[in-house]
């Protein structure tokens, strides 16, 4: 969302997707190599993304909270379940690979 929805706010969305214009962003399921679930890999989002990605965003927000000390779930990361390390392992992935992409680095 980031990028896409910086000018939205909570009550307007100005970056809907449409059936004639969708969104496009790269496939999460094959970073953007192109596979079954996408069209050459890219996605495309008909409506906003924010609604399209609302338990994404609370997992992000989860992560980020994870990131400074302060797991969703009392105790150390064994304590943790699988898909939220996996997830904040991606997140973290993702973001290095963005700034990347970004600076130039």
């Amino acid at each position: 969302m980031g990028m896409l929805c910086k000018h939205c706010s909570s009550k307007q969305c100005v970056d809907k997707g449409t059936a004639t214009e969708p969104i496009e962003i790269e496939c999460v399921a094959c970073n953007g190599a192109g596979c079954e679930q996408c069209n050459y890999g890219m996605v495309g989002v008909v409506g906003c993304p924010m609604e399209q990605c609302t338990d994404v965003a609370y997992a992000v927000h989860l992560c980020d909270l994870f990131e400074k000390g302060l797991p969703p779930i009392a105790g150390g990361a064994l304590d943790q379940t699988v898909w939220f390390l996996e997830a904040a392992r991606i997140l973290k992935s993702d973001e290095a690979d963005i700034k990347a992409e970004r600076y130039g680095i």
